[in-house]
């Protein structure tokens, strides 16, 4: 698991090779430094803050304020009288110990410091706060930055609550940033963001991080992490951890699964390309999250708490082998071109029999990237709805290839039967980049015939916030809310016969942005309550009923909501103020 790469066909082994091979294309672009410095605040923006979140007004950027609150007791003070101007009187220093501490550690690192000098009154509130660093406070030069921060966390009596560092170099300061990990592990830090603005990319982390017992969220970048052989880890705390462009051997990935008890979240983030194996044992983990990386085998060996298992994959085709994961709901996005699943010790191919060792009935919302056009890859799609018996969510995101075959999947899709997750399971179907071309129209019509308890629809189109499918089973413009007299083909029809779900029906077309401010469902003329918003359609519909509900999808895949088990749907959320009621109609 050596080094990153951004897709290609370069291998590196070491971070060494990586610097000359960009310089080599700085003669018709920007320098190997500066290639890699557009990286960085990406990588940053990624790991968001702890707490509190952020006001409508900020975003979480590299330049906001670090402002996390100290105490979660969120018990009233005692009420302070106003105070008159010009009385001349602190007032101030006259609240409760816990309600300064809480006014300390929302300031800036370095203001907080200070408060010292106020009174003395304030001179143990700052001592008496949990510590709160963030490199952005601290005004030193680059050169002293380092020491500027060593010195913040040893004058401080701990314990140290978060710390961010996020723009310093740590190149030609090895003995500061010893002593700062050093201080931070022996002053129970509970929250560590901590990035090497590089050069050098391979800079050694001190062994130090690996004592830092009361961690319970780590997220490290441009490091070379040390070698758990010679310093055994101790997280056994340790809830999320994030390595981000950074150095690490299979053999100490192993390690800090099997000495990190209570790991819930993993997550991995544009690790270079490399001849390496990411195994995942343990008995805790409930999220592991590939993003942008080029792993040449990923297995999912024992992981019997783990429901989730996300890809945002670039690179060559790899194998995604999942062994033991009795609990995994959650799987996507599968690249069809890239990934190559294999169940239970069973490589799933296209058009093959499933049999039960090869499923994985657990499963309830998968995400699939197809290239409709290759022939492959349309059997492929078919042999995974079969491999997940109890799919509830599908999504599908249609990529259009660069050298498109000439594929003609009508009679495929004819003359498929059902599976078991269209017959009694899958509820909600999301299109996303639909464009309307014959192959993802094909598809759309056999998963309306055969989702017998499909209940909703989602689109996310590439070019248009239009939904328009004619001649089949969505006759007409869905987006009008017409019930139209197109044809059909012998399959269930399925037609308008409504209108909008809350907003002006008279508007037609599905856009994105504004809100309806209300969540019924117009049906014949009279409100049906319930919110699709959440991704579900409205409860209460018998299996075999023909409303299909379809809304705009808006999209929300990214890194964060995708490690965020409190956000149900990681790859969109569903417009319940742009939806409409559709029907079935027997033909």
């Amino acid at each position: 698991m050596d080094a990153a790469g951004g897709g290609g066909e370069e291998v590196f082994v070491t971070y060494a090779q990586i610097g000359p091979y960009f310089n080599l294309l700085a003669l018709e672009g920007p320098s190997a430094q500066h290639r890699i410095d557009r990286i960085v605040p990406y990588l940053i923006s990624l790991p968001s803050s702890p707490r509190p979140t952020p006001t409508p007004e900020s975003s979480d950027s590299d330049d906001d304020h670090f402002s996390l609150t100290s105490s979660d007791d969120d018990t009233a003070a005692p009420a302070v009288p106003a105070a008159q101007d010009g009385d001349g009187q602190d007032h101030i220093s006259r609240l409760p110990d816990d309600l300064l501490s809480n006014i300390v550690s929302c300031l800036p690192t370095n203001e907080a410091a200070r408060t010292m000098v106020l009174s003395t009154r304030w001179r143990g509130v700052w001592a008496a706060t949990p510590l709160l660093v963030h490199d952005a406070h601290i005004r030193a030069a680059d050169r002293h930055a380092v020491r500027a921060l060593s010195r913040c966390v040893a004058a401080h009596p701990g314990p140290v609550r978060a710390v961010r560092v996020t723009r310093t170099s740590f190149h030609r300061q090895e003995y500061a940033l010893e002593r700062l990990v050093a201080s931070l592990a022996a002053k129970n830090v509970q929250d560590l963001i901590l990035f090497n603005r590089p050069w050098p990319l391979d800079m050694p982390l001190p062994d130090d991080i690996l004592s830092c017992g009361s961690l319970t969220r780590l997220y490290i970048g441009f490091w070379r992490f040390p070698d758990t052989t010679a310093h055994q880890p101790a997280f056994p705390n340790l809830h999320e951890l994030g390595l981000f462009h950074s150095i690490i051997e299979d053999r100490d990935v192993d390690a800090l699964l099997a000495h990190c008890f209570k790991l819930r979240i993993l997550s991995f983030a544009m690790a270079y390309s490399c001849r390496s194996r990411l195994r995942i044992r343990s008995s805790s983990l409930r999220v592991m999250m590939e993003w942008r990386c080029g792993f040449n085998e990923i297995i999912v060996e024992d992981a019997p708490c783990l429901e989730r298992l996300l890809f945002h994959s670039i690179s060559d085709r790899r194998p995604v082998r999942i062994v033991n994961a009795p609990r995994l709901e959650v799987l996507g996005f599968l690249d069809l071109q890239v990934h190559a699943l294999e169940i239970g010790g069973v490589v799933i191919r296209a058009g093959m029999n499933v049999r039960a060792r090869a499923m994985l009935p657990s499963l309830k919302m998968l995400a699939v990237k197809v290239r409709f056009s290759h022939d492959m890859e349309v059997k492929m799609l078919d042999t995974l709805l079969r491999c997940f018996p109890r799919l509830e969510t599908l999504h599908v995101m249609s990529i259009q290839p660069s050298s498109p075959d000439s594929v003609d999947c009508a009679e495929f899709w004819k003359s498929l039967g059902s599976c078991d997750c269209l017959e009694s399971h899958l509820k909600t179907f999301v299109f996303h980049r639909y464009q309307g071309l014959d192959c993802e129209y094909l598809f759309l019509c056999y998963i309306l015939k055969k989702g017998k308890v499909l209940k909703t629809l989602g689109f996310d189109c590439a070019d248009s916030d239009d939904v328009v499918v004619e001649g089949g089973p969505m006759s007409g413009s869905s987006v009008e809310g017409n019930a139209p007299t197109g044809g059909s083909s012998g399959s269930d029809d399925v037609v308008m016969e409504g209108g909008p779900m809350s907003g002006s029906a008279g508007e037609g077309n599905v856009s994105s942005g504004g809100s309806g401010g209300s969540n019924d469902v117009v049906k014949e003329g009279g409100p049906v309550s319930g919110s699709v918003g959440e991704g579900n359609a409205p409860s209460g519909g018998s299996r075999g009923s023909n409303i299909i509900y379809v809304c705009v999808a808006s999209p929300c895949w990214t890194f964060q909501n995708a490690i965020d088990l409190s956000v149900e749907d990681p790859f969109c959320v569903l417009r319940h103020d742009k939806c409409w009621i559709a029907s079935r109609v027997m033909a």
